[in-house]
């Protein structure tokens, strides 16, 4: 048999080596892999059908679904660019399946890597994001080229409830009680309906004061796609004070340029694990504002529904907040109670827009 099977001195592991060559082929297929069982029967037996499959692909073409999903994803990254939140979710799902074929990778299998790489009790949304969406982009992918077919996989069923949202009172009660460097990023994301990754992540380089405006580039977006965030007077003075306060001119340290730093003075950090950062000052803010259930996520939440109060269009908000489709936006609407649109404005923009009767003459 040209494939043998060798145990590894240093591991003790089972690997498959050797060099495969068909009848009449000037050259073979050199294969060095480690073999995906610890008994040397079953591991012989693996080399066996990994033999007669390279030759049966030599003599009739390549069936789909023999590529290993790592294949499949270091395609996947490399065919375009990609967000940093999807390289760490690709990059975990290659660490799980590796060299398993396309083919074998069905919705057992996706059930198996759930109870693997995720923490117990997932929820549905973190299932969706974490699993099952960078696996199908990944497959669908490999479909296109005629590695696999497309993929079917169950899509967790996320819970129905309110979207939670912050009333303009709230947020400024909020600010108030928050510690003085996270007062400028409650600001910001109340002002913008930022992501907290985004605005962590957001660098002096791609502040526009003058103009009034931010930019969000391809990789610091969800979306994969640049954004440009327009900036409210309310968080052009808020970033205003702040460059007054920590220019970024002349300083090396890790995070120099980052537009908001932690309560050291240094930029947050890149966080592996999706968020966090500000985990500690978020809930001692929220404790002595009397808010609770509250997570800093539910400022996008109400910006896009006070975004809504003011201009009553899905189609806006869907552009200026970076969502991919109006579906995702629709949850917004007529959520918030009217008589609110002077307080959001009061916010947004510093200034007291509630129409206010003149006097009366008096009779004399």
């Amino acid at each position: 048999m040209s494939l043998h099977v060798i145990t590894r001195a240093d591991t003790g592991t089972l690997w498959i080596t050797g060099t495969v060559r068909p009848a009449g082929s000037p050259q073979g297929v050199r294969i060095r892999r480690r073999a995906g069982t610890d008994s040397p029967s079953l591991a012989r037996e693996e080399a066996a059908a990994l033999e007669v499959e390279l030759l049966r692909s030599a003599w009739h073409g390549e069936r789909k679904g023999t590529r290993s999903f790592g294949e499949a994803a270091a395609s996947y990254l490399t065919h375009e660019p990609r967000s940093a939140a999807t390289d760490k979710y690709v990059e975990r799902l290659v660490r799980h399946f590796g060299e398993m074929a396309l083919a074998a990778i069905d919705q057992e299998a996706v059930d198996k890597a759930r109870a693997v790489i995720m923490r117990p009790g997932p929820k549905a949304a973190t299932v969706r994001r974490a699993l099952i969406t960078p696996l199908r982009a990944v497959m669908v992918h490999a479909s296109r080229r005629g590695w696999c077919a497309r993929p079917v996989f169950d899509q967790p069923a996320e819970p129905k409830g309110r979207t939670r949202f912050l009333m303009p009172a709230e947020v400024h009660r909020l600010i108030d009680a928050a510690s003085p460097h996270m007062r400028p990023i409650i600001l910001f994301l109340a002002c913008t309906g930022c992501r907290v990754s985004e605005a962590l992540a957001l660098d002096w380089r791609d502040v526009d004061l003058p103009g009034g405006r931010v930019i969000l580039w391809e990789g610091e977006t969800k979306g994969g796609s640049r954004r440009i965030v327009e900036l409210p007077a309310e968080a052009v003075r808020a970033l205003s004070a702040r460059y007054v306060a920590h220019p970024p001119c002349g300083r090396t340290e890790r995070g120099a340029g980052r537009v908001f730093l932690d309560n050291t003075g240094s930029g947050y950090r890149d966080a592996e694990d999706g968020g966090g950062q500000m985990k500690t000052a978020w809930r001692g803010a929220c404790r002595r504002a009397g808010l609770t259930g509250a997570t800093p996520h539910v400022l996008r939440h109400s910006w896009a529904s006070w975004h809504y109060a003011v201009h009553r269009d899905l189609l806006r908000l869907k552009a200026e907040g970076g969502w991919t489709t109006t579906r995702l936006v629709e949850r917004y609407a007529h959520v918030m109670p009217s008589g609110h649109e002077a307080a959001i404005r009061q916010l947004w923009h510093g200034i007291d827009t509630v129409a206010r009767k003149k006097p009366s003459k008096t009779l004399k």
